[in-house]
């Protein structure tokens, strides 16, 4: 479907889960024309392994990830989005250059954290309930992201909340992130939506860029480096 719509994505992939797995040639194919993240080895929660089980869950993914593709796999994402600040030195070790979380609702830029980029997202394609959004933006305190669901969440079901927040994107600028599961997608029906959205995605190229999330964290970078340039430059 990304293909079909001339759309850029990263998919992460575990190299075990029991919702079913890719096959290596699969994996191959997919990473010669999209990023390929990694998810940890065993697809585990890493608040709930001690220190050495996270460091080889976390490291052994990207020399996995690599070793599957034969490409660089610069981006994490923690299962579940569940992860301890603890953590953050051993994906900077493991030589991630960004890490993505499960924030609902932002339009926000990568966020340097521990000498990573920890990368937020806008949508899950999901017909998630009125609480899961809330919830979210309180355990984060993400009070930008609650407003901007009172303001634009109330459009009825994902689809029509992602079109809301991508012409929002566009007059005020910033990263508009969807993600989702495949298996999630399948269970409740909403490939046809997905695609729809993808429709729309593809016909602003003209007005935004479609990155993947290795892309997104360099072009933060280039611009971190660019600000702080310019600062020298005029003090």
């Amino acid at each position: 479907m990304l293909s079909r719509h001339g759309l850029r994505g990263t998919f992460y992939i575990p190299r075990s889960i029991d919702t079913g797995l890719m096959s290596t040639a699969q994996m191959r194919e997919l990473a010669s024309g999209f990023e390929i993240g990694a998810h940890t080895l065993n697809h585990v929660f890493l608040d709930t392994v001690d220190d050495a089980q996270a460091a080889e869950e976390i490291s052994g993914s990207r020399a996995w990830v690599q070793d599957v593709t034969g490409q660089a796999c610069p981006m994490f994402c923690p299962p579940a989005g569940r992860f301890n600040p603890r953590h953050l030195p051993i994906l900077q070790r493991s030589g991630f250059v960004g890490f993505r979380t499960v924030e609902f609702l932002s339009l926000d830029w990568p966020r340097a954290r521990h000498h990573l980029l920890e990368m937020p997202t806008t949508l899950q394609a999901y017909p998630q309930p009125v609480m899961g959004y809330v919830r979210n933006g309180l355990k984060r305190l993400a009070f930008g992201n609650l407003w901007r669901f009172v303001v634009h969440g109330f459009a009825g079901e994902w689809s029509s909340i992602s079109r809301r927040l991508l012409r929002h994107a566009l007059r005020v600028g910033g990263v508009f992130h969807l993600w989702g599961h495949s298996w999630e997608l399948e269970q409740t029906q909403q490939w046809e939506r997905l695609d729809l959205v993808l429709g729309v995605l593809a016909s602003v190229q003209s007005q935004a860029s479609c990155l993947t999330n290795g892309q997104v964290c360099e072009l933060a970078l280039e611009q971190s480096v660019g600000v702080r340039r310019a600062g020298a430059l005029t003090s």
